[in-house]
């Protein structure tokens, strides 16, 4: 198999290798703790894409796949926010082979790591297969390019509304499957788009699909603290509220950018090789500084959706900078206590209102925030962007309160980012 890949570097030709289902687990050890089935699959690097199917595709020396120069497939795209003009590109594609995770589907998201030069992008599908063989339409994730300049030929990036059937509904970024139709198995493909003429193409580094069963919600029982100590990862504080009317035309400024301001802040952790290059910030106004929130949030913007809080835009973006990032749900802050001992930050998604968690001083319907450690008696330490000041985003919450808020209004969604080559603790199906 990996000598096919090799002529096909040599070649420049299509590979074509089949496709045949594969399980979730990928060690013995990947047992899943009890409660809902939580599992993640990933396809980054050559030998995990070779169990896909390629069409138009071609492997590249850095060992992402990018569209083949003999590639003939073309279609056509409106940019629904650009000015109405059809645009025709040369395309391939990859895709997954069927993945069954052992239990009924009831959500999934897709999360992918690509790097799009001007005027190229991606769209990112996923379908279902239902117990009686069928299979779902092909539903958009997302369409996804890093940059926006949009003269020269960038689309707007946007997930995609109104894709709603009889089996599933897309919540911006999350498949939902309909009562009775849950898949028992699946299919992920990402589409390389560019423009028709052109020779530049994008490039897909890594695609990672989370799927879960019915999640239900926090069960009353708060998770055992495992750790026994307190431990603190030293993640850099970005308030969003200093940027509040910076930047109106996305949101209203930065009252709304949590999850970039999040996804910042974990970025900046891992280093000055993953920061935001100067030269790309300085045309960037914020009179309160940390110019590195605004360009997030305007570099994650989903034209749909109206909002920069697109999960896996979020872990999409950071990627650019060189990061492997994804998408996934934890069943609890045990879980999360593992990445944080293993030096990784956890970024999760949640709502609440102000009895549930009445430490925070505000209630929500919707926001993001930082683990980035935990007291000596098992409380989490938040690094909390809506803070009226940088000095002010460090909080700790209680671990009763924190848990059950997370879990039940998004079933644990985390965005998890690390360099390559981090690794990420052993022993779990949903990372």
């Amino acid at each position: 198999m990996f000598r096919q890949i090799l002529i096909g570097i040599a070649s420049l030709s299509i590979v074509a290798v089949a496709s045949s289902p594969v399980s979730t687990a990928s060690a013995a050890e990947d047992v899943a703790p009890p409660g809902p089935a939580i599992s993640v699959k990933h396809w980054d690097n050559l030998l995990d894409f070779a169990h896909g199917s390629w069409e138009g595709v071609v492997p590249a020396l850095d060992g992402s796949l990018v569209i083949s120069p003999l590639s003939k497939r073309t279609t056509t795209y409106t940019d629904p926010f650009g000015d109405g003009t059809e645009k025709s590109y040369t395309y391939g594609r990859w895709t997954s082979p069927v993945v069954t995770p052992g239990y009924a589907i009831d959500e999934s998201i897709t999360s992918w790591n690509a790097r799009t030069p001007t005027g190229t992008f991606v769209e990112t599908t996923f379908r279902g297969k239902l117990a009686d063989g069928t299979w779902t339409k092909w539903y958009v994730m997302g369409r996804w390019a890093s940059g926006d300049d949009f003269a020269a030929g960038d689309i707007h990036r946007t997930s995609l509304d109104g894709q709603g059937d009889a089996n599933a509904n897309i919540w911006t970024d999350t498949f939902s499957a309909r009562t009775g139709h849950e898949p028992v198995a699946y299919q992920t493909r990402v589409t390389l788009l560019r423009p028709e003429g052109t020779r530049k193409s994008p490039r897909l580094d890594g695609v990672t699909t989370m799927t879960n069963e019915l999640l239900s919600g926090d069960d009353g029982v708060t998770s055992e603290f495992t750790l026994g100590r307190h431990v603190e990862l030293a993640v850099p504080r970005f308030s969003q509220n200093i940027h509040k009317g910076e930047y109106p035309e996305f949101g209203g400024g930065g009252q709304v950018w949590c999850s970039p301001t999040s996804t910042t802040m974990v970025q900046y952790y891992w280093g000055k090789k993953y920061e935001v290059p100067q030269r790309e910030l300085r045309d960037i106004v914020a009179p309160n500084g940390d110019p590195q929130v605004d360009y997030a949030a305007i570099k994650t913007w989903d034209y749909t959706y109206e909002g920069a809080g697109n999960w896996p835009f979020n872990a999409a973006y950071a990627h650019t900078f060189g990061l492997d990032t994804f998408v996934t749900r934890l069943r609890s802050l045990a879980e999360a206590e593992k990445l944080v001992a293993a030096g990784i930050p956890v970024i999760t998604s949640l709502s609440w209102d102000l009895e549930e968690m009445p430490e925070a001083g505000y209630d929500t319907d919707g926001h993001l925030m930082v683990i980035i450690g935990f007291t000596a008696d098992g409380d989490p330490i938040l690094n909390d962007p809506a803070s009226s000041s940088n000095d002010a985003v460090r909080n700790v919450y209680t671990r009763e309160n924190f848990e059950k808020v997370w879990q039940d209004s998004t079933g644990g969604v985390s965005y998890l980012y690390r360099p390559p080559g981090k690794k990420l603790p052993r022993g779990a199906t949903n990372w």
